[in-house]
């Protein structure tokens, strides 16, 4: 994000507690349903480096869900030194009721702005899950049916400011989500952000939606309730928890 504080970079990498709210941050609706659409629950990582604003990518995607829609969400993240290029992931679990287990457990959408990142979470993504990846620096996907776009060089030549590839990803992400809103996502990044930066951020939300939307086709499908068995395939929560 340009202008804004990087991601901070502690001795040993580190995994928080839930961020946003386990429980709605109401807009108005009181039923939790935000644009619309009823989700049972909904999982999120997004990951890649550190310095790459991927904790502030995720508090801005949370900040939207919830305000700005209605849902109830919960941020969980993991960070390394940023100056030895660690690990950064946040995750969100986004559902229209009450969330009982704030972590993610098995992906619908992971975004990877690192290769690191892709080869280390893909493993964790539902079978009929998405993968979204920046197109230059994921040089070998683990998928052949990624959803992919150079979100480092659309900052860089179009926007004119490289750290702010988080926002034009979070654009593609605001995208393919089919309860996400635009709108929210353009209010949660005025609200956050210094008034002297605000511009160049909403460009960059702006080109990653238009982007995702001229070359990755339709937004994501909501999986059907029942779709993955996910008790015969969910990974092993102690595994989850051992990681963390």
């Amino acid at each position: 994000m340009t202008g804004a504080p990087k991601d901070k970079a502690p001795a040993k990498p580190k995994s928080a507690t839930a961020k946003a709210v386990n429980g709605k941050m109401a807009n108005g609706n009181g039923n939790g349903n935000g644009n619309g659409q009823t989700l049972a629950r909904y999982e999120i990582r997004l990951s890649g480096l550190g310095g790459q604003g991927i904790l502030t990518m995720g508090k801005l995607l949370g900040q939207a869900l919830a305000i700005g829609h209605g849902y109830y969400v919960t941020q969980t993240q993991s960070y390394g030194p940023e100056a030895r290029g660690g690990a950064s992931r946040a995750d969100l679990v986004v559902s229209s009721e009450p969330i009982s287990y704030p972590k993610t457990e098995y992906l619908d959408l992971l975004v990877a702005l690192s290769q690191e990142a892709a080869a280390s979470y893909y493993s964790y993504l539902k079978p009929r899950g998405a993968l979204l990846i920046d197109a230059d620096l994921v040089r070998q996907s683990p998928s052949s049916v990624a959803l992919a776009l150079p979100f480092t060089r659309l900052a860089r030549e179009k926007v004119g400011v490289p750290q702010a590839t988080n926002v034009v990803a979070l654009g593609a992400v605001a995208y393919l989500l089919p309860f996400a809103r635009i709108e929210a996502m353009r209010k949660s990044l005025k609200e956050s952000l210094p008034e002297k930066i605000c511009d160049a951020n909403i460009k960059a939300l702006n080109l990653g939606y238009q982007e995702a939307k001229k070359r990755l086709g339709e937004p994501i499908a909501l999986p059907d309730p029942g779709e993955d068995d996910v008790q015969a395939a969910r990974m092993d929560l102690t595994e989850i928890m051992t990681e963390d």
